[in-house]
Order: C-alpha cells, then structure tokens, then sequence
C-alpha cells in the first residue's frame, strides 16, 4: 500500500457513497425519489468498494495520448511490470482513499476530516468546476489538467505535489477525481430535472450521463495553444502592461486587484448591512475570495508565462475573475490584441520584483 499524501496512514473511509447533503435535502419528502437516484447512481458507478465509470462514459488507459503512454510504459518497465500496466477502477478507488480522502472526502466534496483545517479549502469535485485548467469558456478539465495538479500540487495551498507517484498512479488517480465529479454532476442533473419534471428512470438517467460526459469531452477543444515565439519581456512591454492594468476600458485589473497589485481594488470590497467591510465576492462554492496580491508571486494555476496568459486570456473557473481574450469592442473587433495579453503578463509577472525593490 503506498505511503499516505501527508505523511500519515488515514483509514479506508467512509465506504458508502450516498446522497449529496443537497440531494437529501431537496428530496427530503420525497423517500421513494431518494431510493430510487441512489439505486441508480449505483447501478452506473458502482460503489467504494466496487467502483465503475458507466459503459457511455469510458476513460482510462484507452485516452492516453501518444506521448503519456510512452511515458507510462517507460516507468512501467523501469518498476519491473508490463509496459500498459494500468490500475483498475478499485485500485484507483484505493489510491485515492490513501492520497485524497483525508482532505478532498469520499464523495469528492472537499470535507475530509482534515478540511476543517485548511484554507483555501479542498476542492469540491461535485460541480464539474476546476480552477487551474488550460482551458476557455469554462470548460471541463483535460486529463492532462489535472494530473499537472496532481504533479505539480496548487502553490500556496495544502495541495502538495505527488510527482513522486508513478504514472500509472498519477493516471488512476485522475480517473477516480473525474468519476466522483461526472457522478456529483449527474446526481445534481437529475435532482433538477426531477424538480421540474419529475421524471426519473434508467432511460432518462442515461441521458444525464451522456450530457454530462459530453461536457467533459468537449475539453480538448477548448484548449488555449500559443504557437510561435511568446513576445520577450522588455520595460516597454512592461510599461504597456502597466497602461493596460490601469486603463478600465482595457485591461480594468486594478479595479479588483488594486493600483498597486495587493488585491485591495475597490470592486474586492463592499459595506454590508452592519456597515462593516467586507469581501465582495464568493467563489462558485460559496467561500469568501479576495483578488490575488500579485506582489506575492504567488500563482495556483502556474507562475509560467503562458500560465499568466491563459489566466488573462479566460478567466478562472469558479471565480470571478474574468477572461478578457475574446472580449470584443462595439465595433466587433478584439478589445486588446496578443500582444497586449502578453504586455500584462510581463508587467504581472514583474509586480513581485518591483515590490521587493
């Protein structure tokens, strides 16, 4: 059994899945409708101890692309097994009750017993939604997404890196994130729909999953590439990022993350009832989120420059932070250009070198 993520053996967990919280309680007066989802949600993803990704939603293995197989069968050879071993949906299961559970919990909802303890708080898998992904328009995550979480952990969180795992590992382990989200997703897609039509069955249900998975299929083509050279860094660039930054019919940065780059704008903030200050926003689930200080260099998503620019570019998913580069002016044409993208990325990513001068 591999050695726990934190440096500590957490039990098996909980080994029966259930209802959401939310699904028991919208169905609270309803005990048959409740039977009925879990029956189903069982019958197509099985259980912890048998767990199942729905013969209309198969991944694993067969999605690799070229280049991750050839790096799964190198580290599979250099471990003495054969070059596609690959774990099996329970092996993964298991894999993710040693690493995840303890933080992310059984159904993937972010309240393990350590998340009381921890901010920001784990990832909620159950709404599909994923911050740090290479993608636009909200997208669901790639593969490759999140198994560079998986490696490379969340910078300035309680997400560590698990590069250390093998491949396969690393692979499972995406599997086992996607099926506990595809199902959340599915589980709330029914609930839904049962509220405004009530209908509920096998037939009806297959057709959630499909939406569903179609959704996350859609991934790939939603990827933003950058082809050719990234324009250099230059205090040109810089200075024309810096004008972008401030200008609110352009960049409009400062607006949330201030004049000077510490997340204190005047949109972070608002008066509540009592008169006292506080944070304007909430994330997609529900927590208080400031503006990023970007004079701390600290970058969840990645401090490379087209990370910055794919921030820029779409926004972040499950917050307010918005993408501006597809933003098109009165006329119909873009507001700002690549190279104005890429002269805010070079001015952001000098704000933590301009706060230690």
């Amino acid at each position: 059994m591999p050695a726990a993520g934190c440096g500590f053996q957490p039990g098996a967990g909980d080994l029966h899945w259930g209802l959401s919280p939310k699904a028991e309680e919208e169905l609270a007066e309803l005990p048959e409708v409740r039977t009925e989802l879990a029956r189903l949600l069982e019958l197509q993803f099985g259980t912890p101890a048998d767990p199942r990704f729905p013969p209309a939603a198969q991944g694993g293995l067969a999605e690799l692309k070229p280049e991750r197989r050839t790096l799964l069968q190198r580290d599979n050879r250099e471990r003495g097994l054969a070059t596609d071993h690959y774990p099996t949906p329970l092996e993964s299961a298991e894999l993710y009750r040693v690493h995840c559970l303890h933080c992310h919990g059984a159904l993937g909802a972010g309240d393990g017993p350590t998340a009381a303890s921890i901010n920001p708080k784990p990832r909620d898998f159950r709404k599909g939604i994923f911050k740090w992904a290479a993608v636009k328009d909200k997208a669901r995550p790639r593969r490759e997404d999140l198994a560079t979480i998986l490696e490379n952990g969340v910078y300035g969180t309680a997400m560590h890196s698990f590069a250390r795992l093998p491949v396969a590992e690393i692979e499972g382990l995406v599997d086992h994130v996607r099926l506990l989200s595809v199902r959340g997703e599915v589980e709330s897609l029914a609930v839904n729909h049962y509220k405004e039509e009530e209908e509920l069955d096998e037939e009806l249900f297959g057709e959630h999953i499909e939406t569903v998975w179609s959704r996350w299929q859609r991934a790939e083509s939603k990827f933003i590439a950058w082809e050719g050279e990234i324009p250099p860094d230059s205090p040109a660039m810089r200075a024309r990022g810096r004008e972008l930054y401030l200008d609110a019919r352009k960049g409009n940065c400062a607006q949330c993350h201030g004049e000077s780059g510490k997340g204190d704008g005047p949109a972070a903030w608002k008066i509540n009832a009592k008169g006292k200050k506080e944070l304007a926003y909430l994330d997609d689930w529900g927590f208080p989120i400031q503006p990023r200080n970007l004079t701390q260099g600290i970058y969840r998503g990645g401090a490379r420059p087209i990370d910055i620019y794919r921030r820029i570019y779409a926004g972040i998913n499950g917050g307010p932070m918005p993408g501006i580069g597809e933003t098109k002016t009165a006329e119909g044409g873009l507001l700002m250009t690549s190279d104005d993208l890429w002269a805010l990325v070079h001015y952001v990513r000098s704000m933590p070198e301009g706060a230690a001068q």
